[in-house]
């Protein structure tokens, strides 16, 4: 299944490592420095609030990572009740 991180872009579920809150008040690329991977922006750097790190690339998306976590989780769900 897929994710849809924005502007028209979508990644494989089972390809996401982890998902960062990226902190407005500081370099929005602090919590990321620790990846050494190519990073995709989505959005403009102005407007990245998280950022999903993946087997290949870390993307900077414009939605909160609680929505993008409230989107994996109602997936789940619909599953688990099949």
């Amino acid at each position: 299944m897929y994710l849809h991180i924005g502007d028209n872009f979508s990644i494989p579920m089972n390809s996401i490592i982890t998902m960062i809150h990226a902190d407005s008040g500081k370099s929005h690329r602090t919590g990321i420095s620790y990846y050494d991977a190519e990073v995709i922006n989505v959005v403009p750097e102005d407007k990245i609030k998280t950022y999903i790190v993946t087997d290949d690339c870390v993307y900077a998306s414009g939605i909160s990572l609680k929505t993008l976590k409230k989107r994996i989780d109602e997936f789940y769900s619909i599953l688990k009740n099949k």
